[in-house]
């Protein structure tokens, strides 16, 4: 049975006392592997094989992709050192365009960008929410910023209206049609459970 999340006395009676349960999870929540593989094939566009990523001078290259995440350091359309799941490479991580790394090392670079958008979804949505709810809305916040938009997220969130929070992911902040069959895919995990990002 979940820990209870509160309880009251209904009357003067003391023998009247409502113990409220409930099987959303209450705070501290952390995002699952599945919500990072998730992430990670929205990024790269599949779950494994070989991606092709175009850059701005209209030149392409392929790279190794597993369990979403792509291995190999490259160049983004900005000349900025990227792996994984869009981390940027900074000097601490010791990497250099053109080396491999492994799932896990990827898979802890998302953990570590992650950070700031776990932490805001803890600091200011404050209804419990289940597992999948949270990951849909770690997915949808680090896709558009942990500032303003966990701000509007958060508002929307905290009203507890979990039938209508489906709707709103579907249309917050997306005005391309890839991004529009991203805010879907996030819906349907947030109302769900169903993690798929066929695309």
């Amino acid at each position: 049975m979940p820990d209870a999340l509160g309880s009251a006395v209904t009357n003067t009676n003391p023998d009247s006392c409502v113990t409220l349960q409930s099987s959303r999870l209450c705070k501290p929540w952390t995002s699952t592997n599945q919500i990072q593989t998730f992430m990670a094939i929205w990024e790269s566009g599949r779950l494994n094989g070989i991606t092709r990523i175009f850059r701005s001078d209209h030149t392409h290259m392929d790279v190794p992709v597993s369990h979403g995440f792509i291995l190999l350091v490259y160049r983004d359309d900005q000349g900025n050192p990227t792996v994984g799941c869009g981390h940027l490479v900074l000097p601490e991580d010791h990497l250099s365009v053109g080396q491999l790394i492994s799932v896990d090392r990827a898979r802890e670079f998302l953990k570590k960008d992650l950070r700031r958008t776990e932490n805001a979804l803890n600091t200011k949505i404050h209804i419990p929410l289940m597992q999948y709810e949270y990951d849909a809305l770690v997915s949808v916040v680090f896709n558009c910023g942990a500032g303003q938009a966990a701000d509007e997220l958060a508002h929307r969130v905290n009203h507890g209206d979990y039938d209508g929070i489906p709707g709103f992911i579907r249309h917050f902040r997306c005005r391309n049609p890839r991004l529009q069959q991203r805010r879907r895919s996030e819906a349907r995990v947030f109302s769900e459970g169903v993690y798929n990002a066929d695309h």
